[in-house]
């Protein structure tokens, strides 16, 4: 069967976890930028009032084109034709792009207004990368089965994993930068956080797209 049609069959249990389990490492690294981005950049980059403004300003302008964005990554996705199907090269590329600009945006050695300039560039960046992946990995989970029940049982479980990736992640990423408590401070904790996140994305969403047919 190919990737570009629903399935017929009904979804098997490789399938199942190989797609859920994929929303793991993604949702941890979407965590640590949508919710800790902001608290990294305001303990470690010297900022003054205005440019710790600015950087909210940029945040909310790249999300607004995000929103536009996404309608064009979903024809761009349709229009795809590979051997592997039109969702996992997406998913691939969105997942190695993505880690990438993490680890710029919370390893880049640049203070006050050169890391703003640098900001609007890289969270752009994150936005469009993100967006790239997201779009072709929730996509592809209505190709999996056209069976009512199994579709929510892959739905059900999927949202599951990415709640649980995310949720560790806001366990775990103050435990490790901040309070008395911290085994690492800002702004080593958040790069050290960075690496693991971007590791365990790209490794959990390998096994979508080496473990789902």
């Amino acid at each position: 069967m190919s990737e570009n049609s629903v399935s017929t069959e009904r979804l098997s249990k490789r399938n199942l976890w190989g797609y859920s389990m994929g929303g793991i490492g993604r949702d941890m690294a979407y965590q640590l930028v949508n919710t800790y981005l902001l608290t990294f950049i305001l303990f470690t980059k010297e900022l003054t009032t205005a440019q710790f403004g600015s950087i909210s300003v940029i945040m909310i302008l790249c999300r607004i084109f995000d929103g536009c964005n996404d309608p064009f990554m979903g024809s761009l996705i349709e229009i795809t034709r590979t051997k592997i199907g039109k969702f996992k090269p997406w998913i691939l590329a969105g997942v190695i792009t993505n880690v990438a600009v993490i680890m710029a945006l919370f390893w880049v050695p640049l203070t006050g207004k050169n890391y703003v300039i640098f900001f609007v560039f890289g969270y752009l960046l994150w936005g469009i990368t993100y967006t790239m992946n997201d779009i072709s990995y929730w996509g592809m989970m209505p190709t999996l089965t056209s069976n009512e029940h199994d579709r929510n049982k892959v739905t059900s479980l999927a949202q599951l994993c990415a709640s649980a990736g995310g949720g560790l992640a806001g366990l775990l990423i103050p435990l490790f930068t901040t309070g008395s408590f911290a085994i690492w401070g800002a702004p080593t904790g958040y790069k050290v956080i960075a690496i693991i996140s971007s590791v365990l994305m790209v490794l959990f969403q390998l096994f979508t797209i080496l473990g789902v047919k």
